[in-house]
């Protein structure tokens, strides 16, 4: 929106200008009457392309934005499946772990009761 109200501002301010400059130049009729249609021709040219360049700049966002979409998405079944290859192979190890564990727990246990008859 801001660039949007940027733009218009600089092609009704170069409108004027060159509006303000028309009338207050010393001409002739005719000569003011030609000055001005060849202004509207050069603004009408402007007009088209920045037109165009406006279309061109829609496509391009448009197609960005596709474009970083399928990304996003390829980028995310790639990192879910990196997940989900690293909990299958960290599986094995969690189970070991969680029974060494257990068995660190018993050996304790067992310190704790022998502590227990003896003190």
């Amino acid at each position: 929106m801001n660039k949007k109200s940027f733009s218009l501002g600089i092609l009704i301010g170069g409108a004027l200008g060159a509006a303000a400059a028309l009338l207050y130049s010393p001409s002739s009729g005719k000569e003011l009457r030609l000055q001005i249609k060849e202004t509207t021709n050069e603004w009408t040219k402007i007009m088209i392309d920045l037109k165009n360049n406006a279309n061109d700049l829609k496509d391009s966002v448009s197609k960005l934005t596709k474009e970083g979409k399928d990304i996003i998405k390829e980028i995310s079944h790639d990192v879910k499946t990196a997940v989900n290859d690293w909990q299958k192979q960290t599986e094995p190890n969690k189970e070991r772990l969680q029974e060494e564990v257990i068995k660190i727990q018993k050996t304790l246990e067992e310190l704790e009761q022998k502590l227990q008859k003896n003190g």
